[in-house]
C-alpha cells in the first residue's frame, strides 16, 4: 500500500532531521568553544546535508503524490486517518516537526554568536552573502567563485 511506502519514507526522513538537529547542536558548541577543527568538519558535513536535504524533501512530495495526499499539510493528512495509522502518523509529524525546530534553533544561536563575533570585530557590515543556494545553485551577486558552474 501506498500510505505504508509514505509511513517508511517519513521514518527515514524524520531520522534523517533529527541527525542534522544533532549537527546542528554540535556546530554551534564548536562555535562557543572555538574547537576550529570540529567547526571545520560541521560546515563540511553541512554542505552535504544541505544538498541531502533538497533530494530528501523532493522525495517527500513524490511519496505523498504517490500516496494520494499531495499538496496536504500535517494537520490535513491527520484528518484523512483513523485508529492506529493516525497515531503513527502524529508521532512522526511531531517528531519531524521538532526536528525541524531544533534545527532552526541551534542554527539561529550559531548565527547569532558569528553576529555578535563580527560586531566585536568591527566587521557587521561586511558579511558577504553565500555563494550557494540551498539548492547548491550558486546565487547571483554573491562572493566566491561558482565552481560547479565554471566551464573547464
Amino acid at each position: 500500500m501506498q500510505l505504508d511506502k509514505y509511513r517508511a519514507f517519513l521514518e527515514d526522513y524524520v531520522c534523517f532531521l533529527e541527525k542534522t538537529a544533532d549537527s546542528e547542536n554540535e556546530k554551534y558548541a564548536a562555535m562557543i568553544s572555538y574547537d576550529t577543527k570540529q567547526l571545520s568538519r560541521a560546515v563540511s558535513n553541512q554542505q552535504v546535508t544541505n544538498m541531502h536535504l533538497t533530494k530528501m524533501e523532493e522525495q517527500r512530495k513524490q511519496e505523498q503524490r504517490e500516496a494520494g495526499l499531495e499538496d496536504l499539510t500535517f494537520s490535513q493528512i491527520l484528518e484523512k486517518l483513523e485508529g492506529k495509522e493516525k497515531e503513527e502518523f502524529s508521532g512522526l509529524f511531531r517528531r519531524f516537526e521538532r526536528a525541524v525546530y531544533d534545527i532552526k534553533y541551534f542554527n539561529g544561536k550559531s548565527m547569532d554568536f558569528a553576529q555578535e563575533g563580527l560586531q566585536i570585530l568591527g566587521r557587521e557590515g561586511e558579511v558577504p552573502a553565500a555563494p550557494y543556494d540551498s539548492s547548491g545553485k550558486h546565487q547571483e551577486g554573491s562572493q566566491g567563485s561558482p565552481f560547479f558552474v565554471t566551464t573547464v
